[in-house]
């Protein structure tokens, strides 16, 4: 580690929650930050020592691991603004994680006490501080799925508590009032006494369980701000599973709705407006800390993105045309070809049958997807029946049932009618195969083909996405893991419908369009180094042709 010693106030004015502080603020606090520099490969913090500094990112790559009894879990690769060693904020804490420089990492840091002091001094900061330490408890806790190996979590928040109080209160309180009364009049009662303490009881259970269920409930329902996507993920016990994002560049803006009675509470509601629609968050506490943490992780975005983007143009400018061309060869070459890690390989009964059925298939990194087999069974369900039925018949009449019916008739009838629900069998099956999803690596098609019939086919281009959300209604397709996932591009909208584990082809989608990101991105940079081929070589040839025409004129 190099220490550089003390810095400007202005570094911290890029840094949440500093960003909100006036100048005479910052001033007054920047004694308290020192400016460190990490080379590649450091290790800055590790899990069991004396949690005593807190870290920001300026610049560079920092690969954080929570050290875990059952086995670490990457918690992502954080960038600049990034904020890591929140352990720190609690007195007499040791760290839980591990932080790992990528590259070569400038930072700032501040220790643990002159941190709690600032809280102690400004609002804004203790607010801010505060979310940061329960985004990072919820992410080493919470299993996010969906979440892509180098994905951090910036920002993880409930609806406020005051909510669930009031619910739990509400329903709790009711409950004993009824409990209390229906007991007392069993107690009062002679001829009822056992009737109504077993009603008593069974409203006492009942007002439990909803209560149980309104904290599940709460507890289930996130916003989550990555370094790629925003998230509003809600989830009602037996009825209901969505997930709703859209990564931060399609983000127009954040606004907060407030009442009266809600900046008392000191909650709101915060909605992400983006090109197709709104996601929205009802009832989040502190809108106005998160409003301004999305915003500046917006710009903190596109900043990275800008400075990315110069960092190639210099490269490729001050390196030498042969050393620039190699060095984008080995960036194509040692970029990773996309792999899906959707592979239904988890042993559960529900993945042995999405093989059986073919639910997922790729082939040369396109993939397949195939409606859930419970809907192959709804289809075939009718003809299913009507073959039994058939195979009833022959049978009671072969035992000497309905001796009324002629055998002939029977059986030259059963095979007639057989084959009819065989045909019909077979359609709803093909109808069945005939309705696909394809994900390319730059395209989505939504193929709906009836048998001897018309052929639907829509397409979109995967750099176009601007949402991909997801839900499951209804208690079967929450047992049987299967729902709707629907992706916006401009003004249109495709759907995958009854696809298996939807969360998971929600985030192959974004998987896939993060990827074709990256690609062009590549593409780009390949493309400007031609340029500066070419305008090296005109140059070349123009300087070549100058020393001739020189030469020309000497002889």
């Amino acid at each position: 580690m190099i220490t550089e010693g003390s810095i400007h106030y202005s570094a911290l004015k890029k840094i949440f929650p500093f960003s909100s502080l006036d100048d005479e603020s910052l001033k007054r606090i920047t004694p308290f930050f020192e400016q460190v520099v990490f080379p590649a490969g450091a290790t800055i913090i590790s899990d069991g020592y004396p949690a005593s500094d807190l870290f920001f990112i300026l610049s560079g790559k920092v690969k954080l691991v929570y050290h875990h009894k059952k086995g670490d879990v990457n918690l992502g690769v954080l960038n600049s603004g990034d904020c890591f060693g929140e352990e720190s904020l609690n007195p007499g804490s040791v760290y839980e994680t591990r932080a790992v420089c990528q590259t070569r990492v400038t930072a700032i840091k501040i220790k643990g006490n002159k941190a709690r002091a600032l809280r102690d001094a400004y609002s804004d900061i203790n607010i801010a501080l505060s979310m940061m330490q329960k985004t990072f408890r919820l992410t080493c806790k919470e299993k996010l799925r969906w979440r892509e190996e180098t994905e951090s979590v910036d920002l993880i928040s409930r609806r406020h508590p005051f909510f669930l109080f009031l619910r739990i209160l509400l329903t709790g309180g009711t409950t004993l009032l009824i409990f209390f009364i229906l007991l007392f009049a069993a107690l009062a009662s002679e001829d009822f006494f056992i009737p109504l303490l077993v009603v008593s009881l069974i409203v006492f259970i009942v007002g439990g369980l909803l209560c149980f269920w309104a904290a599940m409930e709460w507890r289930n329902d996130y916003l989550i701000l990555t370094n790629g996507r925003i998230c509003v993920q809600k989830k009602l016990i037996g009825f209901y599973d969505s997930r709703h994002e859209s990564p931060i560049n399609a983000i127009l803006s954040v606004g907060i709705d407030t009442s009266l009675t809600a900046r008392m509470l000191g909650y709101g509601t915060v909605t992400v407006r983006t090109y197709t629609g709104d996601l929205q968050f009802k009832r989040l506490p502190y809108p106005y800390t998160i409003l301004e943490f999305i915003e500046n992780r917006r710009d903190i975005a596109q900043a990275q993105a800008n400075q990315e983007e110069r960092g190639v143009i210099r490269e490729v400018i001050t390196s030498s045309t042969g050393r620039t061309m190699d060095s984008s060869h080995k960036q194509s070459k040692d970029a990773q070809v996309f792999k899906d890690s959707h592979s239904y390989q988890s042993g559960s009964f529900s993945d042995f049958l999405a093989r059986f059925f073919h639910l997922r298939e790729e082939k040369e990194n396109t993939v397949t997807y195939h409606t859930h087999w419970w809907i192959l069974m709804r289809k075939t369900f009718i003809p299913s029946a009507f073959l039994l039925a058939i195979v009833v018949l022959v049978l009671l009449r072969l035992i000497g049932f309905i001796a009324a019916i002629p055998e002939t008739v029977i059986y030259i009838g059963g095979l007639i009618m057989a084959l009819i629900g065989w045909v019909w069998w077979f359609y709803q099956l093909q109808d069945w195969q005939n309705d696909v999803y394809i994900l390319t690596d730059d395209q989505l098609i939504d193929v709906y083909r009836k048998p001897l019939g018309n052929e639907d086919r829509r397409s979109a281009p995967v750099r176009n996405i601007q949402t991909v959300e997801f839900e499951r209604k209804g208690l079967i397709s929450l047992l049987l893991n299967f729902g709707t996932v629907k992706i916006k591009i401009g003004n249109e909208e495709l759907s995958f419908d009854n696809v298996y584990q939807p969360s998971q082809v929600q985030s192959e989608i974004y998987a896939r369009y993060r990827f074709y990101q990256e690609k062009s991105k590549r593409s780009d940079q390949e493309r400007f180094v031609e340029w500066i081929k070419t305008y090296d070589e005109l140059r070349q040839e123009k300087d070549a042709f100058n020393r001739e025409a020189k030469d020309d004129e000497k002889g």
